[in-house]
């Protein structure tokens, strides 16, 4: 079992490694120091589970298995939204009040769910959604990296993609 001094000396050896190996897949310091924490918080979890024969190996591993499995989700959660919110669009116009109700629902749980976007997350998302701007111009009005933007936008659709997927669900079962 890990205590505390051995995981902070791991932590300290170790944390740099993991950072570069993420930065490298992700291209972005905040994706790369978050999936860097996820690593270590998960250490940290499962440390009397753990039987670790080359700590450096598992590490590394971890790091580049973590960034992949990202840039993965990222691809898959902005491709499902987009396809989904295609299939709403296509959907046959009803001018029931039932169909408007259900449609009013939706919108008003959409902008619920950007409200309560943590404040970059949203702040990244409306730039882009409603006043149209591009990434790129995005990380220069705030002065970050695209990579950044990317992953803001990139974690707004994942969670507005499972508000998306439960409508469907819920509508269309």
């Amino acid at each position: 079992m890990m205590n505390e001094d051995a995981f902070r000396a791991i932590y300290e050896q170790y944390w740099s490694k993991l950072y570069s190996v993420c930065f490298y897949t992700v291209a972005s310091r905040e994706v790369a120091e978050d999936l860097v924490m996820e690593i270590f918080l998960s250490i940290w979890n499962n440390r009397e589970k753990l039987q670790i024969d080359n700590l450096e190996h598992y590490l590394v591993r971890a790091a580049k298995n973590k960034a992949i499995k990202h840039i993965l989700q990222q691809r898959k959660s902005t491709a499902s939204l987009h396809l989904m919110m295609d299939a709403l669009e296509q959907l046959p116009a009803d001018n029931t009040p039932q169909h408007h109700l259900e449609l009013k629902e939706l919108t008003n749980s959409i902008a619920d769910s950007v409200s309560s976007l943590p404040e970059k997350t949203q702040q990244i998302f409306l730039l882009n959604r409603e006043h149209g701007l591009t990434y790129q111009e995005i990380a220069q009005q705030l002065g970050v990296s695209v990579k950044t933007v990317e992953y803001h936008i990139s974690k707004a659709l994942r969670i507005l993609s499972r508000l998306v997927v439960a409508y469907f669900i819920t509508f269309f079962p």
